[in-house]
């Protein structure tokens, strides 16, 4: 939408067959290099990166494989956008299930379970090489995943924090010091962590 002209959208698509839950946005405008790009993620189980240059068709797609179950994907976030090649998309799914999709090799990079939905997933900065990931849950707990060294089985090493007494809706970290972050939870409360 141009906000200047509300009343006609700039872009428009038809993106999921299902109710789409997530939306982010990367690239252009300083907010990360590369083309200016959109991700969504849906109930239908996919998440779909759009550029809104091209019509009709997302650049790229992410849905369950010939026989896996179709999951809700509830969150999706973009991050390691340093450059015009790298770039990844995070996705947090209704089972606790984490998938982190590399787009410039269009594959899975990595896959985790935090043992309860995943509501929302944010890294520390999208436009630099990957630093942090914050994922928050259903039962008022976040985890932290240092996102700069992969172990090859063990994945990124994490610390959790049982947060809130209820769900933890949102996470947003501070802009002008990625070690600060703010954790929103389901009762109305705000914590500000380091």
């Amino acid at each position: 939408m141009n906000l200047e002209v509300p009343d006609v959208s700039v872009y428009s698509v038809k993106a999921h067959k299902e109710i789409v839950n997530s939306i982010d946005g990367v690239g252009g405008l300083g907010i990360g290099d590369g083309a200016p790009e959109i991700v969504t993620g849906s109930r239908d189980g996919t998440v779909k990166v759009w550029d809104p240059r091209q019509k009709d068709s997302p650049v790229a797609n992410m849905e369950p494989g010939e026989g896996e179950a179709k999951r809700d994907c509830w969150t999706v976030a973009f991050g390691h956008a340093f450059n015009d090649q790298d770039r990844c998309v995070c996705a947090g799914y209704d089972n606790g299930d984490i998938k982190l999709f590399d787009l410039r090799n269009m594959s899975l990079r990595w896959e985790t379970n935090i043992k309860n939905g995943v509501c929302h997933v944010e890294f520390d900065r999208k436009d630099i090489n990957m630093n942090k990931l914050v994922a928050t849950s259903l039962e008022g707990k976040f985890h932290v995943f240092d996102m700069r060294t992969q172990h090859p089985t063990k994945g990124f090493d994490s610390v959790s924090e049982k947060a809130h007494k209820s769900t933890i809706w949102q996470v947003r970290h501070l802009p002008q010091n990625r070690d600060i972050f703010m954790t929103a939870g389901g009762a109305g409360n705000l914590h500000l962590w380091k």
